[in-house]
């Protein structure tokens, strides 16, 4: 015992005389670094060409300390062998991800690119000498790689990179999960730009956001794209690309959908290819056969849809990757192969992740499949398109060709539009022609046909109908599409439910949802929001969930619910059944419309989780406007019944 206060005292003089020094050092540390420079000034993503046209291109790169940088240039003759570069555009400000694009130019012109960056120490760091051309597609055809899904794994990366390059491809398209993680910074800068440098500093790449991208920030980035929206289009002569965000909503009733459909319609160009990261149709076993509801005749059901349109505005191929391998469909029209009419899905995520074991057994669509790393090499010509399926070997393992109908021009079917699709008096269809010759040929719930020569043709329902139309012309059609507008019967409010959210808890082996009313709940909780999160403590698996809850509506119209979860769930409103979406599965959107009136209405979410991750998210929106998350509608006052 006596000891012990000596022993304390020599402690604290010890941990003194340590704090001292180590202040001591910070102090000579931080007098030596105001002597040297803030950070060397290097490359984190050397420059590549983000993207191109017919008369500019645009460079991209990002520096590890912001510096104001300028973009040398050069025009000059293929046998000039050292060009002279000069300043042609400069930035405004310092940065550290760099941006700067030249225009005026001219196709088939041999020109030279340099990037310099003036440091902030008398430093400079230079990017490569680099030698491009803008295609003339006037003159040439078309030529591009495609790849997908490399997700990290280098080696086959950079070998798929080192083939493309041999392949001399006017730009590059990727189907998705560029990165195994969104989110780390590093898989960007050292396992994806890092190999694809010496490809895409001569030629842009275009992307669609896959899972793996996480929906971060950087892919936007990095791609020139506003944040949370991957949906664009490119150009390349007669050929028209578009890019969707299958990660999101893409229902008939959403944003993306609309613009997905009024870009179809409005396309001129010969050749129309869609890209996104989730396919239509696969085979393989162990991507979307884990639903004990799923059927075999499909791929992502959050997609399954599409193909109407598709076939609908005559979609030459879809690109989509997803599953790691490679497949190709038969042209599939309706259900059923069909090559002059059908569309190709084509399957290529064979950049470098992992891949599963091929299946004994092919569906019934299926044409090709193989599982390997692999690149596609799309070849254009006038009329016919060639397409290539090359492994890291340098096989070609897969080839087919398109040959267009060489006689008259193409017309495009017409895109109708009711307004709003889901009502409660009337709405109003509109049927537009997209093209500048042809007449309108439409007919109402499988009447007769009308003809109209106006490019617009509106008719006013009072009950539901189903419109289809074509454009017409002698000897010349396009393809026929539909659309429905539904009247929807008004529901009266009610008195609101409670001041909270109530959720009735269940433990047990659910594979459906069941009927609760049935069941003893193993606890009720009463809670703030519609959320999986407030059931505390809740089991890892094998548990449901039953919320009662009463939303505010302020204004009298048709509302869209979209409703995502993984596994089983359904949405209830006034006792009425809105969405269902039961079965084991992964996150599945559905969504749903109620006319509601203005004022308090009751709703029911079931729920049921069997393995894996819990998922649940609920948006409400009025029809065509923003939708939000339902808590914002839930009432937790519930203070008196507005009249």
């Amino acid at each position: 015992m006596h000891n012990y206060p000596r022993k304390v005292v020599k402690l604290d003089f010890y941990n003194k005389f340590v704090l001292l020094n180590a202040i001591l050092f910070l102090v000579f540390q931080g007098a030596i670094s105001q002597s040297l420079p803030d950070g060397k000034l290097d490359f984190v993503v050397k420059p590549y060409i983000q993207t191109m046209t017919d008369s500019s291109f645009t460079v991209m790169w990002e520096t590890s300390v912001p510096v104001r940088s300028q973009l040398h240039f050069a025009e000059t003759d293929r046998h000039i062998l050292k060009p002279v570069l000069r300043p042609k555009v400069m930035e405004e400000s310092e940065v550290t991800l760099h941006k700067l694009t030249i225009d005026g130019l001219e196709p088939d012109q041999l020109y030279f690119y340099q990037v310099v960056n003036p440091g902030p120490h008398g430093d400079t760091l230079k990017g490569a000498v680099t030698q491009m051309i803008l295609p003339d597609y006037s003159q040439s055809g078309i030529s591009f790689t495609v790849v997908g899904d490399n997700q990290g794994n280098i080696r086959p990366w950079e070998r798929i990179i080192e083939l493309m390059f041999k392949e001399t491809p006017q730009f590059v398209v990727h189907v998705g999960d560029l990165v195994a993680y969104g989110h780390h910074k590093d898989d960007w800068t050292d396992e994806f730009f890092k190999q694809a440098d010496t490809l895409i500093r001569h030629i842009p790449m275009y992307a669609t956001i896959g899972n793996h991208e996480m929906n971060d920030e950087k892919f936007y980035q990095y791609f020139n794209l506003p944040y949370d929206d991957a949906f664009y289009t490119v150009k390349k002569g007669d050929l028209r690309i578009i890019f969707i965000d299958t990660n999101k909503d893409i229902l008939p009733g959403s944003a993306q959908y609309k613009r997905l459909e009024n870009t179809l319609a409005h396309t001129k160009e010969k050749w129309k290819i869609v890209v996104h990261h989730h396919p239509v149709f696969t085979s393989d076993i162990a991507s979307y056969r884990s639903s004990l509801m799923a059927t075999a005749d499909q791929g992502d059901p959050n997609i399954f849809h599409l193909k109407t349109l598709y076939e609908g505005y005559e979609v030459d191929m879809v690109l989509s990757g997803h599953v790691h391998g490679y497949e190709r469909t038969h042209p599939i029209y309706k259900n059923h192969i069909n090559k002059e009419n059908g569309v190709t899905y084509v399957i290529t995520g064979g950049g470098g992740a992992g891949y599963n074991q091929e299946s004994s057994y092919r569906e019934w669509f299926s044409k090709k499949s193989n599982k390997c790393f692999h690149f596609l090499n799309v070849r254009i010509e006038n009329n016919i398109m060639k397409v290539e399926a090359i492994d890291t070997s340098e096989s070609i393992f897969d080839g087919w060709e398109f040959v267009k109908r060489n006689n008259s021009k193409e017309l495009n079917s017409p895109l109708i539009q009711a307004t709003p699709k889901y009502f409660i008096d009337s709405t109003i269809i509109a049927i537009e022609n997209p093209n500048r010759s042809g007449a309108i040929n439409y007919r109402i719930n499988d009447e007769n046909y009308l003809t109209s020569f106006d490019s617009l043709v509106f008719i006013t329902q009072k009950h539901s109908a189903t419109v289809s139309a074509l454009i017409s012309e002698p000897d010349n059609s396009s393809r026929e599409v539909t659309k429905t507008a539904v009247k929807l019967p008004l529901m009266e409010k009610k008195e609101a439910f409670g001041k909270m959210v109530t959720a009735d808890y269940f433990e047990g082996n659910f594979t459906v949802l069941s009927d609760f009313e049935q069941l003893n709940p193993d606890q009720t909780y009463e809670v703030r929001t519609l959320s999986l999160s407030e059931i505390q403590p809740r089991a890892k698996d094998h548990f449901a969930v039953r919320f009662k809850a009463s939303i505010l509506i302020p204004e009298t119209a048709a509302y869209r619910f979209f409703l995502e979860s993984f596994d089983g769930s359904s949405l209830l409103i006034d006792g009425r059944e809105i969405i269902e979406n039961d079965g084991v599965h992964y996150e599945i959107f559905k969504e749903g419309y109620a006319a509601l009136e203005k004022g308090y209405h009751n709703i029911e979410v079931r729920y049921f989780d069997f393995e894996r991750r819990e998922t649940l998210n609920l948006t409400i929106g009025k029809q065509g406007g923003k939708m939000v998350d339902i808590n914002e509608y839930i009432n937790l006052e519930a203070e008196t019944q507005e009249n």
